[in-house]
């Protein structure tokens, strides 16, 4: 019953300092420890990759129309619309290679009012 109530009790000193808020520390220049505030998760930016299903295809126009996830650098939840691709953001070759459900993750910006593809690969293969 002593190792019942040890074990107990070490439980709880562990789960209790796990519990406890980390503060994260930086070295100053001087060598002193200083403590920061714990850092913040990054804000979003065009610089996201979106995952993305082709689902329509414009070769003419220069266009993809894309089930997509969120866009949050531009306050977009995931939807399907098409999307211009940005010039030379693929070859003429290479937009005849993409087919309808092809996966894709792709880099979207403002540009001229209108969000445009600046990026696009193939999404990892899922396992």
């Amino acid at each position: 019953m002593n190792r019942i109530h040890t074990a107990f009790a070490a439980l709880v000193v562990i789960l209790s300092a796990a519990a406890l808020p980390v503060r994260a520390q930086e070295h100053s220049h001087e060598g002193h420890d200083q403590p920061t505030e714990a850092a913040e998760a990054p804000a979003p930016s065009s610089q996201d990759w979106i995952p993305a299903e082709v689902r329509r295809i414009d070769i003419p126009q220069q266009k993809l129309t894309l089930k997509h996830g969120d866009i949050r650098h531009l306050d977009m939840p995931g939807m399907t619309m098409p999307f211009r691709l940005a010039p030379g953001v693929v070859s003429a070759a290479q937009l005849s290679a993409i087919k309808t459900g092809d996966k894709l993750e792709v880099r979207i910006e403002s540009r001229d009012g209108a969000p445009t593809i600046v990026e696009l690969r193939p999404a990892p293969a899922q396992n």
